[in-house]
Parts: structure tokens; sequence; C-alpha cells
């Protein structure tokens, strides 16, 4: 129980990353929501909002937010979409113990700039009652509005499923969702078999509800995070999911979901895990780990085979295609291009114009002007 109290009174370094994460996509986000004329409005939800600042001096995620927005206002002269933020946390704080976590959060957030078209409101209401008014309002967005929510749960017993596919529908939301991977997968099959394990009957409603009765591959963590990634991607009804797998310790592994329609916003999203993961483009991993990881199965990702596979099974693909291929499959241009090189050097290659000439790039970005065949000999 100590361990447990310290992680809420210190931000330990797999919490920092998945905050970082974050913190590097809503800057993204504010940059492109910002060249968009036609959009009015941003509505920010952080709905376990914690601390706000950590006793090692670490910031949290609504922290973080506010300097996110204030960094944006300065470096985009002194101007910032119009922005509603609703910071919500049903709980005491562990620091400041006579007060309510929200409201340490308003007492940092005073000190923050925030320009004057900036809201924020503030609540501590339990999440399964005000998931309901967020999940409301969110149906009324207009097609000039977005939104963008960060739940970040002490567990998983809270959260449903169908609350989130209420809150995709409507097209113009993007969701972060950070879920304890692990305990998940080492108590799944008992959870689903034993109806005599108390403590899993919350991880039974939840697989049961996102599953739908079926069992979920639990071989080993990697196949359990993809299948709960491709599953979460048919249940909810979105274009894009993907995640960023956080390993605190060996073999004990968190994952940040990341569901949406909008295809540039995934694009930004991929852009930053491989940012964060140059190598892999799949997570954080502690850095003084001594054993080995269940990061290892990762090389097992072979895109190479990805791509030769897929081109085997088309007759010849577009640019486009191969854009849309990769980033499907969570890989950025960059790195298809290299997989096309390899297939070039090879003398394999074969890209031609759609007037059947000869050219020598393959142009691999979203509705680039250059359209050509890609074609694999």
């Amino acid at each position: 129980m100590a361990k447990m109290k310290d992680s809420q009174l210190i931000m330990l370094e797999h919490s920092k990353a998945k905050v970082d994460l974050y913190k590097r996509y809503l800057s993204i986000y504010l940059n492109v929501i910002s060249r968009v004329s036609f959009i009015s409005k941003v509505y920010l939800y952080d709905l376990f909002a914690g601390e706000g600042k950590y006793l090692n001096g670490e910031i949290g995620s609504s922290i973080a937010s506010l300097e996110c927005i204030k960094s944006h206002y300065f470096s985009n002269n002194n101007t910032c979409p119009n922005i509603n933020i609703w910071f919500n946390d049903s709980g005491k704080s562990e620091i400041d113990t006579e007060l309510l976590k929200i409201e340490r959060i308003k007492k940092i957030a005073s000190t923050i700039f925030t320009p004057t078209n900036v809201s924020i409101t503030y609540t501590s209401i339990e999440y399964l009652e005000v998931v309901d008014e967020v999940i409301a309002q969110l149906q009324k967005l207009s097609q000039s509005e977005r939104a963008l929510l960060f739940i970040d749960p002490w567990g998983y017993k809270e959260i449903n499923p169908q609350h989130l596919k209420e809150i995709l529908c409507n097209g113009k939301t993007e969701v972060l969702l950070f879920l304890p991977i692990s305990f998940m997968y080492r108590f799944a099959d008992k959870a689903l078999i034993d109806e005599n394990f108390a403590g899993g009957r919350p991880l039974e409603k939840f697989l049961s509800k996102l599953f739908e009765n079926r069992m979920p591959d639990s071989s080993n963590q990697m196949k359990f995070i993809d299948e709960v990634k491709n599953q979460f991607r048919e249940y909810l009804k979105v274009n894009y999911a993907d995640t960023f797998t956080i390993e605190r310790g060996n073999k004990n592994f968190f994952c940040l979901f990341f569901f949406t329609n909008n295809k540039t916003g995934f694009y930004k999203m991929l852009d930053s895990k491989w940012d964060l993961d140059e190598e892999g483009g799949r997570g954080f991993r502690v850095s003084n780990l001594s054993q080995q990881s269940m990061f290892d199965e990762i090389s097992s990702v072979d895109y190479v085979s990805m791509v030769e596979e897929y081109l085997k099974q088309n007759t010849s693909v577009t640019n486009q295609e191969m854009f849309d291929f990769g980033l499907y499959n969570g890989f950025l241009p960059k790195h298809t291009k290299k997989v096309l090189d390899y297939f070039k050097s090879q003398n394999r290659l074969q890209c031609t114009s759609l007037d059947n000439k000869d050219v020598r790039g393959y142009y691999i970005d979203d509705n680039h002007i250059r359209k050509i065949r890609i074609k694999l000999n």
C-alpha cells in the first residue's frame, strides 16, 4: 500500500512519459486547429485530473495542458483557438490533505497565464456521474467544434467501452485512454471463466463488452495489447486506433490508447510516438531495467514482410494507398520509404506515373500532388 501511496505523491518515470506524449500531441493539435479557419472552438476534457503537480516537481496532465496552451499563445503572436477546458477529479489530495485534488489543481492553475478566450471548469464528481454529462455535451458539438479527452483512471473498473463509443460517435472527438494493461492481461482468462473470482468482475464486464464474450488472445502481452487495440477499433467504429506502451517494471505494462476518425490527427500522434521511441514507435521503457524486457518481442514486428505481403496481394498500389497502409499499421512515410528503398536495391520494385512513365521517387505522403503506381516484381 505504501508503494501505491508513493506513486500518488511522486510522479514516476512511466507516468511522466504518458504526460509527455499527451503534451506533445496537444501542442501539435492546437497548431493544426489554429490553422483551420472554420473551427470555432475546442473542448478539452481531463476527467481524472489528479494532483496537478507532484512532490518531485513533475506536473500532471492538467497543468501540462495549461502550460501547453500558454506556450502556444506566446508562440503564435498572442493568439490561440477558443478553448473550453473541463478538469474533473473526485478524489482528495494526498499532498495537500486539507484540499480536494481539483482544489489543488485550481490553486496551481491560478499561477499560470491563461488567454482570455480560454475558460476552465473545475468539478469534483465521480467519473460514472460526470461521463454522462460529457457525452451529452459532445453530442451537441457543431460542425465547427472539436473535442479532445484525456482519460487516466486509477485502474479500469470505471471504464465502459459503451461510454467510449458514445463519446466518439460524433466523429469530431479524439480520446487518449490510459489502462493498466499488464494487470488486465494477467487476470483476463480467470476473469472470463471463473465466476467465483470476485475481484475479476469489473475486468470480466469490460472484456465481455469489448469482445462480445469471445476470448482475447492472451498468449503474450504484446499480442494481447494489439488485440485489444484492434477490437477497440472495430467496436468503437473509429478509423484509427493506436497504442503507446509504457513499461513501469519488468513485464509490467501500461498502455495509452488513442482513438480518432481524423487522419491528420492520427498521423501527428504517430509522429509524436516515434519522436519518443525512435527505434520502434511502440512505447517507453524505464531505462534502468536490468532483466530481459517484454519489449524484446516488439522486434518481431516485421514491417518489411508486411509491405511485401501487401504488394504481393495487389497488382499495384498507388503512393496514396501505400501511405494509408503505413499509417494504419503505425508507421510513418519515412519507414515505408526505407522498405521501398530495400526492394528497389534488389531490382524488385517498379514505379510508374499514371500514364505509365517510369519515375524515381515514391512520394509517400497524404494527398501528394504526384500520383504514381508501385509494383513489386
